[in-house]
């Protein structure tokens, strides 16, 4: 990580290009030195409590992400007031990335489980058309393609054994974000009050 850093300010810096790493754009936290049976245990409570409020031990649940992404961007917006001119490239995870959609867009929290992280260096792009806030212009997905490529010799590959590299195409572009299939969205009996009958209200529950 810190060799990615060192390597990401030498590159931007030769370009005029500036940044700073802001820890309030992290990744959800899912807790202290993971024990594999624990984290299934977890998993399950969390699709049965709902994954935005439930929270890992010793982490932090959807919910305190949102708190963080919140004030988060009330200094973004402090810096668009500063320089109205600049473009600015946030790189984070993609749960951070759906909070954020989520906290600006005023998604519900059923909108928000029925989204899908976006994939591996895919980039959701919001455009300021010059009238106070922001748009959804959509999402680029990387095309990754695959090609044989031979090796040399070493100490586990036979000389001239073929290998498979992956490599980008290009990019696809979608106009709206990636929505989760929906064999992975429950429907939950909910009552909201305690003279609800049985029936209750439907909510909509991620499970992934």
């Amino acid at each position: 990580m810190r060799r990615m850093i060192v390597r990401a300010d030498r590159d931007l810096a030769t370009q005029g290009i500036s940044w700073h790493e802001d820890p309030r754009i992290r990744e959800q936290d899912f807790g202290n030195y993971q024990d594999p049976d624990t984290i299934k245990l977890c998993k399950r409570e969390r699709n049965d409590f709902g994954p935005f409020y439930y929270r890992y031990p010793d982490g932090e649940s959807t919910s305190d992400v949102y708190d963080r992404a919140s004030t988060f961007l009330e200094s973004l917006f402090r810096s668009f007031k500063s320089h109205p001119g600049r473009n600015y490239v946030l790189v984070t995870h993609g749960i951070a990335i759906r909070v954020l959609l989520c906290r600006y867009f005023r998604y519900s929290i059923d909108q928000y489980q029925k989204l899908a992280n976006p994939k591996n260096c895919e980039c959701v792009v919001l455009r300021n058309h010059g009238q106070g806030w922001l748009d959804l212009e959509g999402r680029h997905e990387l095309i990754i393609g695959e090609r044989e490529i031979k090796k040399g010799m070493g100490e586990d590959i036979t000389a001239g054994s073929k290998m498979i590299e992956k490599f980008v195409e290009g990019h696809q572009f979608h106009s709206s974000l990636r929505q989760l299939p929906s064999r992975y969205i429950q429907k939950r009996k909910i009552r909201m009050y305690s003279e609800d009958d049985d029936a209750g209200t439907e909510e909509n529950v991620g499970v992934v």
